[in-house]
């Protein structure tokens, strides 16, 4: 049961990353002043991206899902902290960008275990 509850979960999580990360890379790109202004934004497709393709590996259950989970789980952990630094305050704090990066780090980390976990399920059953 738990890990249904995960399966459906991860999968409505790395559709909604999905969507809307490619909807927002596409639609901010060239938008970013700085360097580090760029690089959400190209984080934020690349989670987006990773977050299709993931979520349909996922759905049929390939091993491969694995790997595009990792692939997401980077840039989910990275934008939202380098966001709060890139367009915050002038006073933006530094253990709020670590907070957000550390949180999403942490629910990134239940979809690649949930991915992982029912990839494994999926092969060993179709070896028996």
């Amino acid at each position: 049961m738990g890990h249904k509850v995960a399966f459906v979960l991860s999968l409505l999580l790395l559709l909604f990353t999905g969507v809307v990360g490619v909807r927002n890379g596409l639609s901010e790109w060239g938008e970013g002043r700085t360097p580090v202004q760029h690089s959400v934004t190209i984080g934020v497709l690349l989670y987006g991206i990773f977050g299709l393709i993931t979520a349909y590996g996922l759905f049929r259950r390939r091993p491969w899902s694995l790997a595009t989970s990792i692939g997401w789980a980077i840039p989910i952990t990275y934008v939202p902290g380098v966001a709060v630094m890139a367009y915050g305050e002038e006073g933006a704090v530094l253990a709020s960008a670590i907070a957000a990066s550390v949180a999403s780090g942490l629910i990134a980390l239940g979809v690649v275990w949930t991915t992982k976990v029912t990839t494994r399920e999926a092969r060993i059953a179709s070896q028996t």
